[in-house]
C-alpha cells in the first residue's frame, strides 16, 4: 500500500512541477510584452527592439553622419493612446485571462469522496457493514496534461500577438487622425492667407473700377471668391473639430478636448526596398505571428488527440465501518462434554479497508478517430490561413509602397515645378492686370490654380503619411524615415 501511495504522490508532484514551469515561462512572456510598451520612452514608440541606425544628412555640407530627430509631435498622442486606449486594455486583459487557463488545464481533476450509508446493512460473519467511506484521485496521462498546457500557452501567445496587432492598429489610427488635423490646419492657413490676398486684390479692383478701367463684374467676382473662402474656413474648422474628436477618442479623452494647432513639417525623402519590407513583415507582423502560434497550438491539439487511446488511472482508498456482533460459539457436545473446534475470526469484528485501482477503457474508437481527424483538419486550415495572410500582407505592403512612391513623386513635382510656376504666373498676371494688359478672369483663374496646387500639396502630404502609417502597421515595426532606404529600421523619426 505504501508503494502505491508513494507512486500517487510522486505523480502529483511531477504534474505540479511541469504545470508551474509552463505557467511561469508564459507569464514572463506576458509581462515582457505588456511592460515593453508601458516603458516606452516619450521620444520613441516601437513594437520590438531594433538597433539605432545612423542617417547621412544630405543637407550637411560635409555629409556628416547624424542621428535623425527622435521626437515627433504625433508621438505624444501615440503614447497617450497606448496607455489609455480601451481596445488595448481589453486586448491586454484577454491575454492575461488566457494565461490563467494554463494552471486550469494542467491541474489534476478534483479528488472524489464517496460515502455509502446502508439502511439494510451488509451482513458478514464479523458484523454488519452500515457505512462505507472512500476517496479517490484520477491521474490522467502526464503527456495529456503537458499537451493541454502547451495548447493553452500557445493560445496565450496568440492573444499577445493580437495585443501587439491592436497596438499597431491604434498607432496607425492615431497617425491618420493626427495628419487629418494637420491637413485641416494647413487648409485653414491657406484659406486665411488667400482671403487676405483677395482682400488686397479687391482694393486694387475697386480702385480701377472707381476710375472706370474695369467693369463691375470684376468687383463681383472677387467678392464671390472671398465669400467662398470664408465658407471654406468655416467648413475646414468643423472638419478639424471632427478629426480632433477622432484623435481624442483613441486616447479615451473627451471629444471636445482642445488639440493644439499643428506646425508645418518638411518631409524627408522616403525610399523603400519592397523585398526587405516583406521580409520584415514575415518576421514581425503580429497577424502572421498569431497565425504561427495558432499552427503551434493545432499541432499540440493533434498530439493530444493521438493520446486518446491511453486510459486515465484512478487510485482510491475505501474504509468500511463494521458493527460487530457477539462471536459465534458452538454449544458443548453433551456426548463428549467438550466444545467442538470453531473459527475464531468472528471474535475480532474490526472495521475493514481496501485500496482501489481503476481505469477507463477507451473502446469507442469512432469518437477518438473523429477527434484526431478534426485536429488534423484544423491544423491544415491554420496553415492555409497563414499562406493567405502572407499573400494579403505582401499585397498591402506593395499597395502602401506604391502610394508612397506616387505621393513622393507628386510632392516633388508640386514643390519644384507646379507651385513655384503657379505662383509666378499669378504674380506676372497680377502685374499685367494692374496695367490693363490682362482680363480679370485670367488673373482669378491663375490664382485659383495656385490655390489648388497649395491645397493638393498638403493633401498629398497627409496621404503620404497615411500610407506610411499603413506600411508600418503591415510590417509590424516603427520605420526610420529619412533620405535612406527603409531596410534600416529603428524608432520613428521626423522633422517635426
Amino acid at each position: 500500500m505504501f508503494r502505491r501511495f508513494s507512486v500517487g504522490i510522486s505523480a502529483m508532484v511531477l504534474i505540479d512541477i511541469v504545470g508551474c514551469a509552463t505557467y511561469d515561462s508564459t507569464k514572463r512572456e506576458v509581462a515582457t510584452v505588456v511592460d515593453q510598451w508601458q516603458r516606452s520612452r516619450a521620444h520613441s514608440v516601437t513594437t520590438r527592439p531594433a538597433a539605432p541606425t545612423a542617417v547621412e544628412d544630405s543637407s550637411s555640407p560635409s555629409g556628416a553622419v547624424q542621428r535623425p530627430p527622435v521626437q515627433r509631435r504625433v508621438d505624444r498622442y501615440i503614447l497617450e493612446a497606448l496607455s489609455r486606449n480601451p481596445e488595448i486594455q481589453t486586448a491586454t486583459a484577454e491575454a492575461r485571462a488566457k494565461l490563467e487557463r494554463i494552471p486550469q488545464v494542467m491541474s489534476l481533476p478534483d479528488p472524489m469522496i464517496r460515502s455509502v450509508v446502508r439502511p439494510e446493512p451488509i451482513q458478514t460473519a464479523a458484523g454488519d457493514v452500515f457505512l462505507t467511506l472512500g476517496v479517490s484521485q484520477t491521474f490522467p496521462l502526464l503527456a495529456k496534461l503537458e499537451r493541454a498546457g502547451n495548447v493553452a500557452a500557445a493560445e496565450t501567445r496568440m492573444a499577445l500577438e493580437r495585443l501587439n496587432g491592436k497596438r499597431m492598429a491604434v498607432i496607425a489610427d492615431v497617425e491618420r487622425a493626427y495628419w487629418q488635423v494637420y491637413r485641416l490646419d494647413r487648409y485653414l492657413e491657406i484659406a486665411r492667407q488667400n482671403r487676405q490676398l483677395l482682400e488686397d486684390l479687391a482694393a486694387v479692383v475697386n480702385t480701377r473700377y472707381q476710375v472706370g478701367q474695369v467693369q463691375q463684374q470684376d468687383v463681383l467676382r472677387v467678392q464671390t471668391e472671398t465669400a467662398k473662402l470664408r465658407n471654406d474656413e468655416h467648413r475646414y474648422g468643423l472638419q478639424r473639430a471632427s478629426a480632433a474628436a477622432a484623435l481624442n477618442r483613441l486616447a479615451d479623452q473627451p471629444a471636445d478636448r482642445d488639440i493644439p494647432k499643428t506646425t508645418p513639417v518638411n518631409l524627408p525623402a522616403i525610399r523603400a526596398d519592397m523585398d526587405r519590407l516583406v521580409g520584415l513583415a514575415s518576421a514581425h507582423n503580429p497577424e502572421l505571428a498569431a497565425l504561427r502560434e495558432q499552427i503551434s497550438r493545432d499541432r499540440e491539439q493533434v498530439e493530444l488527440a493521438n493520446l486518446g487511446y491511453w486510459p486515465d488511472v484512478s487510485l482510491g482508498f475505501e474504509w468500511n465501518y463494521l458493527e460487530g456482533r457477539d462471536p459465534f460459539v458452538p454449544p458443548v457436545n453433551p456426548m463428549t462434554g467438550k466444545r467442538p473446534p470453531h473459527n475464531r475470526m468472528s471474535d475480532v469484528g474490526d472495521d475493514n479497508w481496501g485500496v482501489m485501482l481503476q481505469m477507463n477503457i477507451p473502446i469507442w474508437t469512432m469518437r477518438i478517430e473523429a477527434a484526431k481527424r478534426e485536429a488534423r483538419q484544423k491544423l491544415l486550415a491554420s496553415m492555409s490561413a497563414l499562406r493567405s495572410a502572407e499573400n494579403m500582407i505582401a499585397f498591402r505592403i506593395f499597395d502602401a509602397w506604391s502610394r508612397l512612391e506616387l505621393q513622393h513623386h507628386t510632392l516633388g513635382v508640386l514643390d519644384t515645378e507646379l507651385i513655384p510656376q503657379a505662383r509666378q504666373t499669378y504674380e506676372v498676371t497680377l502685374t499685367a492686370y494692374q496695367t490693363g494688359q490682362t482680363p480679370f478672369v485670367t488673373l482669378i483663374d491663375n490664382w485659383r490654380r495656385w490655390l489648388d496646387f497649395e491645397l493638393m500639396r498638403h493633401g498629398e502630404t497627409v496621404d503620404l503619411e497615411t500610407a506610411f502609417a499603413e506600411l508600418q502597421r503591415e510590417v509590424g515595426l516603427q520605420l526610420l524615415r529619412g533620405d535612406i532606404a527603409l531596410d534600416s529600421m529603428t524608432e520613428g523619426a521626423s522633422d517635426e
